[in-house]
């Protein structure tokens, strides 16, 4: 384990414990820098802009659920990995972030729920990802009607994501793009963020 610390913005330091010495795949046991770029993406949005609920795919070490919360947005993070799960509730403690649940999902798990705001950071890597995500979010409804999906990932592997983001506009979603530009442990990073619309019926 190892602490780091991420600036999100003035004033707003988060100390986070990332288990770098876990085996591969372990991509959920780091902060990314298209973690940092979603949640300086919720720390702008305008707070009537956003609803009062979020739930993550993919929380990994739970940067981003943890911005939602600190939001003030009733948070759930999921994850198919238990020590990620387990890692998004210690960080979120360790930064007295309350208001954030989590809990084990595999995107092929049966859905009961829906929520109005979808969160996806670097999720879309697998030649399958675009179909199951497409299923689990529309097909299955884990996004409700009117809610948005907020889907990021660095520009150098945006293929599928793109494949993806076609996908849901031809099923009719109000899709906004922007790029933005981070910096992490002396390395800078493009990432690719969008928004998607369900309509309403």
């Amino acid at each position: 384990m190892r602490t780091v610390h991420v600036e999100l913005r003035p004033g707003l330091v988060f100390r986070l414990l990332e288990a770098v010495a876990q085996p591969r795949p372990n991509h959920w046991a780091r902060v990314w820098p298209t973690s940092l770029a979603m949640s300086r993406w919720l720390l702008d949005q305008p707070p009537a802009s956003l609803p009062r609920e979020a739930f993550e795919l993919g929380c990994g070490m739970g940067l981003v659920s943890m911005t939602a919360a600190h939001l003030g947005l009733v948070t759930h993070g999921t994850d198919r990995e238990p020590l990620a799960i387990a890692l998004a509730l210690e960080n979120a403690e360790r930064n007295g972030v309350v208001g954030l649940s989590t809990s084990l999902l595999e995107w092929s798990d049966p859905i009961t729920t829906s929520t109005p705001l979808l969160l996806a950071s670097d999720v879309v890597y697998e030649a399958s990802s675009p179909d199951v995500l497409y299923a689990l979010a529309h097909g299955a409804g884990l996004l409700a009607p009117g809610g948005v999906l907020v889907m990021a990932g660095p520009t150098a592997r945006a293929e599928l994501a793109n494949t993806l983001v076609d996908r849901f506009r031809t099923a009719g979603y109000a899709h906004g793009g922007s790029t933005l530009q981070v910096e992490w442990e002396g390395h800078h990073d493009e990432v690719e963020l969008h928004t998607l619309r369900r309509p309403e019926a």
